[in-house]
């Protein structure tokens, strides 16, 4: 009871000093929102100011250049919003969205005051980047808005100076030019999986620019007997141009752009699931029992997730890390103990469970430090959730008796989390607990596997682990069905060798390690 009531008060003084340490945190952060927002207020009166060009325009002209740009930039921000309301939330996202469109501004500004073509402008590459890093309608509205800006910026400080220059010329045209060219870009560039593809999608895009360009001036011409061919072929040259000088940009700035924003493309996803790959090298050679768990735990959940038409690549590359964190300490974890595995006994299950849980947390440490995108890090604590370490927990309560039923419960013996957020990271879990549970079966049969596949989904359901991920019942069915036709693959009965006349049996090529001879050495195999 002395001990309980020393608890209590730990719990208290650490409760206590985490609720001192959020208010400091919220007064920071309110700090630096305040600092933020003085920031976009600064940069948004400097390009207000580059918009009515004072000096250049009549009064009546700037009034209403400022409301359209007041117009587009209100409504655009509550659409966006709407969409995907996680981009206003961060301040880190939205520093990073308002310096792109800063960027793109300037650079547009630039041009146009060298008196470059305004076709050529690189719109396509700012849809390209948007497209990568956000949602298709949310790049789709920016490079619209955008596009409508910078018609205006072309019309309100170029034109108004040396209107002989492009006598004739309409924003109109411009804004809808390059707007079809962002959708296509924002359209063509999901899928990256070479470096090269964004100059494939730059010149698609300056391919439907020089298309638009074309229409407007068949729209605008008297007829086709009196052709110019050189001024109908000069702006829509120009817009091809633009397109695909814009892919050349996003793929020389490729590695870059992925990791600024956090981008997960499949050219990164297929390069970080190389086995080859310096951090899995490293598991490999200090873990290698981790790392046979890894493979049979990545073809789980690969064929599981192709099964629920999920991304192959995101739960592959989720698969080789999620236990990366075990290079640390492989000698405690069963898969890496060999026939001794006492290693625990020698330990309380309070100690033995804190060796367990650091696992989550080194592993997350080392993927960050190796600049692994976020979402496959978010897949390390992911795959267990704030499931039990359970081996464990049965033994603490085996050990102290009576006293440990009253005062301790599972949860001080619970991972950190968070729970699955992605269908994924609940692909993984699933596979996680089931590759380990398999591997410790001594009936090896497609019942069983299936009998071990359907306990775990259930078990994990009524623990409230999948509640996040947004996986159907449907979903979990077809992982069930997944993981029973895997694991009968992977083990596979064979043929028994005949003896040889030294009296010695031959060895089976790929022969399996003995399974634990107690139930013990089972549910710590599973841990």
């Amino acid at each position: 009871m002395a001990r309980k009531r020393k608890a209590k008060r730990i719990d208290e003084f650490l409760r206590s000093r985490q609720q001192g340490q959020e208010v400091v945190l919220k007064e920071s952060a309110r700090h630096a929102n305040l600092i933020f927002r003085l920031v976009v207020t600064a940069v948004l009166v400097f390009l207000l100011l580059l918009l009515l060009n004072i000096g250049r325009q009549k009064l009546h002209e700037q009034v209403g250049f400022a409301g359209i740009l007041v117009m587009v930039t209100a409504l655009g921000v509550l659409v966006i919003n709407r969409i995907q309301p996680a981009l206003f939330q961060s301040t880190a996202k939205f520093n990073q969205f308002v310096l792109l469109i800063v960027i793109t501004v300037s650079l547009s500004w630039g041009m146009f005051e060298v008196t470059w073509p305004p076709f050529l402008l690189p719109l396509p590459a700012l849809a390209m980047i948007a497209g990568l890093a956000y949602r298709n309608m949310v790049a789709i509205l920016l490079c619209g808005g955008v596009a409508s800006y910078l018609a205006l910026l072309y019309q309100a400080t170029l034109l108004s100076a040396q209107p002989a220059l492009h006598e004739g010329f309409n924003p109109f045209i411009l804004a809808i030019s390059l707007s079809l060219g962002a959708v296509a870009s924002v359209l063509g560039v999901r899928q990256v999986r070479k470096q090269s593809k964004p100059v494939l999608v730059g010149l698609k895009a300056g391919i439907v620019q020089a298309l638009a360009v074309l229409c407007f001036k068949a729209i605008e011409a008297s007829n086709f007997t009196d052709l110019d061919l050189r001024g109908w072929l000069l702006d829509p040259g120009f817009a091809l141009v633009g397109g695909l000088v814009s892919g050349c940009i996003v793929t020389s700035l490729l590695p870059q752009i992925e990791v600024a924003f956090g981008v997960l493309t499949e050219r990164r996803l297929r390069e970080l699931v190389d086995p080859n790959n310096k951090l899995l090298r490293v598991l490999r050679e200090r873990a290698p029992g981790t790392f046979q768990h890894t493979l049979g735990v990545q073809q789980l959940a690969h064929d599981a997730t192709e099964a629920i038409g999920g991304n192959v690549l995101l739960a592959d590359a989720g698969a080789w890390y999620h236990d990366v964190g075990k290079v640390y300490k492989p000698e405690y974890f069963a898969e890496n103990m060999g026939k001794d595995k006492s290693i625990h006994d020698r330990l309380r299950p309070s100690m033995s469970k804190l060796i367990i849980l650091s696992h989550v947390k080194e592993g997350i440490i080392l993927a960050s430090e190796e600049k692994l995108p976020q979402q496959i890090i978010d897949m390390i604590p992911m795959h267990h959730g704030t499931t039990v370490v359970e081996f464990f927990y049965h033994k603490a309560r085996q050990e102290e008796g009576e006293e440990v039923e009253n005062a301790t419960e599972d949860t001080e013996y619970r991972y950190p989390g968070p729970k699955p957020t992605f269908p994924e990271a609940g692909v993984l879990m699933l596979a996680d607990s089931v590759e380990a549970i398999a591997k410790s079966l001594q009936e090896k049969t497609p019942a069983k596997f299936r009998e071990i596949a359907r306990d775990m989904i259930r078990k994990r359901i009524f623990d409230g682990q999948l509640d996040e991920c947004h996986l159907t019942m449907a979903d979990l069915y077809k992982i069930e069905e997944s993981f029973e036709a895997t694991l009968t693959n992977i083990h596979h009965g064979r043929v028994e060798y005949p003896e040889l006349e030294t009296d010695s049996k031959t060895e089976e090529i790929g022969e399996s390690a003995p399974p634990p001879e107690s139930d013990s050495e089972a549910k710590l195999e599973a841990t």
